[in-house]
């Protein structure tokens, strides 16, 4: 059931996420169009080097991964898309479970399709102007695994856990906020985050004011403990978040 209830998902938002994929092709190919370079390989032929354009990708991901997630139940803001999404014979969990699988891998599909077709309008413009090519689909991968996954497995933890932890708020945003959920949850997210730094700074400017010698002792190094700490604030908020949206989900089936 949850594969027919993807593919009723798919065809309410196909316009959408045509956009959304051709949008991130633009992004790419602009800024690997501005921040290349070209260099001469060990066989003296001329080639372009995509590298610098990297992170433009990667920064279109993460703006796709949220865009999508912030849109997961707008079909549910009004009752003219809502009654026949609800009607539909399956329960609210795998109606729910449905739209994260959507959204997550249709976030890294559309990415994945964003990436060649950009590769594919470059390769051509440069045979055409240039007479070479480069790849910026090779770039990234090589950044992928040569930087972020092989010299750190904790930073390559961390990424993949961030991906879900922006899933997951932005999920929770779009069972809170009925419009413009996008906007109302980075503003949300702002909000949080000045009143915990004030929070912290009020902690922290009260113990140096107390003039009092404060002495911590660690069980474990400190920057394992901050591994740790971080690695159970990004997990339990995952799981909170994911399961407050789906609970107003829940809520929100009720017509």
């Amino acid at each position: 059931m949850i594969k027919q209830l993807i593919l009723h998902s798919l065809l309410l938002e196909k316009r959408n996420a045509i956009a959304c994929t051709s949008i991130m092709a633009g992004v790419i190919l602009f800024f690997a169009t501005i921040a290349t370079h070209t260099y001469v390989d060990e066989m003296n032929i001329s080639r372009i080097d995509y590298r610098n354009s990297v992170e433009a990708a990667k920064t279109a991901l993460w703006f796709c991964l949220i865009y999508t997630a912030s849109r997961m139940f707008l079909h549910l803001s009004t009752r003219k898309t809502a009654i026949p999404y609800l009607m539909l014979p399956a329960s609210n969990k795998d109606k729910f479970l449905a739209n994260c699988i959507m959204t997550l891998g249709g976030t890294f599909v559309m990415f994945i399709v964003a990436l060649l077709g950009a590769d594919v309008v470059q390769a051509l413009f440069n045979l055409a102007t240039r007479f070479t090519t480069g790849s910026i689909t090779a770039n990234y991968v090589e950044s992928i695994f040569n930087v972020e996954f092989q010299s750190n497995n904790i930073i390559s933890n961390k990424i993949i856990l961030s991906l879900f932890w922006v899933h997951s708020i932005f999920t929770l945003g779009s069972t809170i906020f009925r419009k413009h959920s996008l906007i109302k949850t980075i503003l949300s997210l702002l909000g949080a985050s000045i009143i915990l730094v004030m929070i912290i700074g009020g902690i922290v400017s009260s113990a140096v004011s107390s003039n009092r010698d404060i002495t911590i002792q660690f069980l474990v190094d400190p920057m394992i403990m901050a591994d740790i700490s971080s690695y159970i604030i990004i997990i339990g908020t995952t799981i909170g978040a994911y399961y407050w949206a789906y609970r107003r989900f829940c809520k929100k089936t009720i017509l």
